[in-house]
């Protein structure tokens, strides 16, 4: 079975999620579009989404997801540097974040 850093480096992408209280969803989200400004400037391949799941009552906690992908996929160095950007806004965040990776099976 290849090491994790292995499935990491080989084209993977990363998807983070994570719960945000409706209440504090404008500022989580000023949050991760500067936390993602401030990757893309890092690496002009990197392309990042953030989404939230659709089916969220208003009141409640919205659950949302951040997708990572670049050329030759993400590695670990890049995982924990958005881990350590996160940080900054955890108290936006009910909760930890999850991390992901999947890898292309079909095209």
């Amino acid at each position: 079975m290849p090491s994790p850093d292995a499935a990491v480096n080989s084209g993977a992408e990363a998807f983070i999620y994570y719960r945000v209280p409706a209440a504090r969803a404008q500022q989580a989200r000023e949050a991760a579009c500067r936390m993602h400004e401030a990757l893309r400037a890092a690496d002009h391949q990197l392309v990042i989404r953030l989404l939230r799941r659709g089916d969220t009552a208003a009141s409640a906690d919205e659950t949302w997801m951040e997708t990572y992908s670049r050329p030759g996929g993400v590695d670990a160095a890049l995982l924990a540097r958005i881990e350590s950007l996160a940080e900054a806004w955890a108290d936006c965040r009910s909760g930890a974040r999850h991390t992901e990776i999947f890898e292309a099976c079909a095209w």
